[in-house]
């Protein structure tokens, strides 16, 4: 029979009769638990721990498993008569609080019930991608709230494979063309600044004046002299020409200077 050689450390326990050989337990390794169990038991040095055993008698029925006692038990019963120090006490779970994944939602499982993330690798990536995360663990849960209500399940079922979250992301206040485009401040531009060295060209303001007024404007490498000249020459043709006209205009002109009209009206032409 399994374990019949060893005995429990109980007191009188071997000797009574009622060792229970088909569970022995070894004393825990937590050293918390431990120090309550040899207190129990009236151990107060220290035991060899690779052959010290207790028998199941000494434990109460909540406090076995199948093949083993749970962690947190310690034995209580058939003791002696001396006074139970440590009772067995199994230890209360904190709730799980778990967080919607989605970024700046106030839901929590204490509150909404909450989905898994798909297992689906494609499906997961694209709910990742749409709810901008950045980390993929094990632990991604997300609420009803981002769903329409056709996907939404009844209290006890899931959601359905073709789901996929639209609303409430976090995502309205963004760019929706992308985060890497940022928005460009609209500048005037600026006139390039004219050297001395480029060619100075007639202002359009001023070249909407009288057909008279004309003006010339050159630069150092041009000859300034030259260009003057043909200005005059051109003055003094334009004034003939139009004293010219107004003869013509009085009838004063003679008939035999016909052919010299021509041609100064053909140059005005031009």
């Amino acid at each position: 029979m399994k374990n019949r050689n060893l005995r429990c450390i109980v007191n009188n326990c071997y000797e009574s009769g009622q060792q229970d050989r088909s569970s022995m337990f070894k004393l825990p390794m937590n050293p918390v638990i431990r120090q309550k169990w040899m207190e129990n038991i009236g151990i107060f040095k220290d035991i060899n721990l690779f052959n010290s055993r207790v028998c199941r008698r000494h434990f109460e029925t909540h406090c076995l498993g199948k093949t083993k006692v749970l962690s947190w038990a310690v034995p209580t019963l058939f003791l002696g008569e001396k006074e139970v120090l440590h009772h067995s006490r199994k230890p209360e779970k904190s709730p799980i609080n778990r967080k919607c994944s989605v970024r700046g939602c106030p839901s929590r499982s204490s509150t909404e019930r909450l989905h898994f993330f798909p297992t689906d690798p494609e499906l997961r990536k694209k709910w990742i991608d749409i709810c901008h995360l950045t980390v993929d663990n094990k632990w991604l849960f997300i609420c009803g709230r981002h769903f329409r209500r056709n996907y939404l399940p009844n209290n006890k079922g899931n959601l359905k494979r073709d789901a996929i979250p639209e609303f409430n992301l976090g995502i309205e206040s963004e760019d929706p063309l992308g985060k890497g485009h940022k928005c460009r401040k609209s500048f005037p531009k600026r006139r390039k600044p004219r050297s001395k060295s480029d060619d100075s060209g007639i202002d359009e303001e001023n070249s909407k004046e009288s057909g008279s007024q004309e003006f010339c404007f050159n630069s150092k490498e041009s000859r300034p002299q030259e260009s003057c000249s043909n200005c005059l020459d051109l003055k003094q043709q334009l004034a003939a020409a139009l004293l010219k006209i107004q003869q013509l205009e009085e009838g004063q002109h003679a008939a035999t200077d016909s052919d010299e009209e021509e041609e100064l009206i053909f140059m005005l032409m031009k």
